[in-house]
């Protein structure tokens, strides 16, 4: 009976998950039907591994099954007290293309009491656990493989999935959610390794048109920058002075949206030939090796460390540049990575011989922690900001998130001043992969794929293009046109002066042939309608 005991770990778990859910934000049945989900599902495991005739293998398999049972319930308790949120698919993929950095400062940055209690609360049972893993052991019966047993198992199992199925319960199911996103993973990679392959055989992918000039493009490619915080943009703090101050020279496009809350997904699409419509294509035609089929020198300069994942997308699009830079892994760990390192780099690019070349900059911009973003001399902002959300965390994520949005626009502007030097046939394009909730619209800062607001989607579009720029000749602008990043691909090499096959005017920004689309995101929702 005494062994028996520490099975109840189990349930301890469940009602512990449903408790701090529940006392600090609310009960809901959902999220009853989700934990008994998990318990059932643990309970399934249990009694596949009871098949093992070995019982050492078998007390191996048992331990490693409360081990993961209590990092689910923890995972998904600590999940839902900082953010409100059911963990599904797509945070999970944003989990496995992002980089060391990102992951250690988004832990570093919502590590609170929350955060200490639960974890104490739910390992703490693994002190014991020795004692649970013999319960497991002692307490379920052999399995004997007889053919009526075998018939039960594939039942309870059948009507087990099927039910998670029906209920949608298993898109939250964290077993299920790893193991469909690494299939779905290697799936999709598998299909753009053929359809890259057939690219690289192809000599007459594209012609730049103006050839007979010096082309000189910068794409500035900023970090969680909401244009809702932009002075640019209506903003009612001095956020952007220098780009204000330089407003008539520039192109504001004023109605763009990213086609997702997460750098991953949105520069997936961004700069591939994937979108919305074609989401398989994300691994397809990266802009770095269209540009460089196209006679261009390539150079991504990023003030990110490398993805996990090198067969991700955005991984693939640095990977191809003919010239790359990452800042130091020290900068990065401590925190240190202030986007004016950076600018070095720039200068190099710009001052590269090469007659026709394209620079990515790829800046850390506003991504939080926002406090590390600036340096001293940056932290202008320090009144009570304008928020309905009356508390100091507020105010402080606010004024420091602000802070780092001015200096954003002390970088941009800088790297703008550059390009000008250059006589060439030149343009800067600014935009952000995703924008960023501070306070705003929710009681909440960040940007997560599962827990979306309509600032977490607007962002910025600016142009500035040189005297000498040879415009396309179909080059008509809007600022108030409706455009969604997941095509910017086509609007980069359109206005580059690129010819292709694979080029579609339709979806270009700068196009006259510009075909307005429905801007759907978060699996199907229309973004006109969603928000309101």
């Amino acid at each position: 009976m005494k062994n028996k005991i520490y099975l109840l770990v189990f349930v301890y778990w469940s009602i512990l998950e449903f408790l701090l859910e529940g006392s600090f934000h609310f009960f809901s049945l959902y999220r009853f039907l989700n934990i008994i989900e998990n318990l059932f599902f643990t309970v399934l495991i249990a009694f596949i591994v009871s098949l093992i005739n070995n019982n050492a293998l078998k007390r191996v398999f048992y331990g490693l099954l409360v081990i993961f049972t209590c990092f689910m319930f923890w995972f998904e308790t600590i999940m839902y007290l900082n953010f409100k949120i059911h963990f599904g698919p797509s945070s999970f993929f944003v989990f496995l293309n992002t980089n060391p950095d990102e992951i250690t400062e988004f832990v570093k940055e919502y590590t609170n009491a929350h955060f200490v209690i639960a974890t104490i609360l739910f390992f703490i049972p693994l002190l014991k656990l020795k004692s649970i893993t013999n319960s497991l052991v002692n307490f379920i019966p052999k399995y004997q493989f007889r053919r009526y047993n075998l018939f039960k198992l594939g039942t309870i199992v059948f009507l087990f999935l099927l039910g998670f199925k029906l209920t949608k319960l298993v898109d939250h199911n964290l077993p299920y959610l790893v193991s469909r996103s690494l299939i779905l993973n290697y799936k999709d990679t598998q299909y753009i390794d053929d359809f890259n392959a057939e690219i690289d055989s192809n000599t007459n992918l594209s012609k730049n048109i103006n050839s007979n000039l010096n082309n000189t493009f910068i794409v500035l490619i900023g970090e969680s920058v909401t244009s809702a915080h932009m002075q640019l943009y209506g903003y009612y703090r001095e956020t952007t002075p220098l780009l204000y101050k330089n407003k008539d020279s520039l192109s504001v496009y004023k109605n763009v949206i990213s086609p997702s809350t997460s750098t991953f997904h949105s520069l997936s699409k961004a700069l591939t030939l994937g979108n919305y419509e074609n989401p398989k294509k994300v691994l397809a035609l990266p802009i770095t090796t269209f540009f460089n089929k196209s006679g261009f020198k390539t150079f991504w300069i990023s003030n990110h460390s490398p993805a996990f994942n090198p067969s991700s997308a955005l991984a693939r699009v640095a990977d191809q540049a003919q010239s790359k830079f990452f800042n130091s892994k020290e900068a990065v760990m401590n925190n240190l990575k202030h986007d004016g390192e950076l600018l070095n780099k720039v200068d190099e690019a710009l001052n590269d011989k090469a007659p026709h070349k394209i620079i990515f900059l790829h800046l850390i911009g506003a991504h939080f922690s926002y406090e590390n973003r600036y340096p001293n001399a940056f932290n202008i902002f320090n009144d009570k900001p304008q928020t309905q959300f009356n508390d100091d965390t507020a105010f402080k994520k606010i004024n420091s998130y602000d802070n780092a949005i001015r200096y954003s626009d002390f970088i941009v502007n800088d790297v703008l001043q550059k390009i000008k030097k250059k006589n060439t046939n030149s343009y800067l394009m600014y935009f952000s992969d995703h924008g960023e909730e501070v306070f705003q619209d929710e009681n909440f800062y960040g940007h997560l794929e599962d827990r979306p607001t309509k600032n977490t989607f607007k962002i910025p579009l600016v142009m500035w293009y040189s005297n000498q720029f040879a415009y396309p000749k179909d080059y008509f602008y809007d600022e108030n046109r409706k455009y969604m990043t997941d095509d910017l691909w086509h609007s980069i090499a359109h206005i580059s002066g690129l010819k292709s096959t694979f080029i579609d005017s339709t979806r270009s920004v700068f196009s006259s042939y510009f075909v307005k689309r429905k801007r759907l995101i978060l699996e199907g929702k229309n973004y006109e309608t969603f928000f309101k």
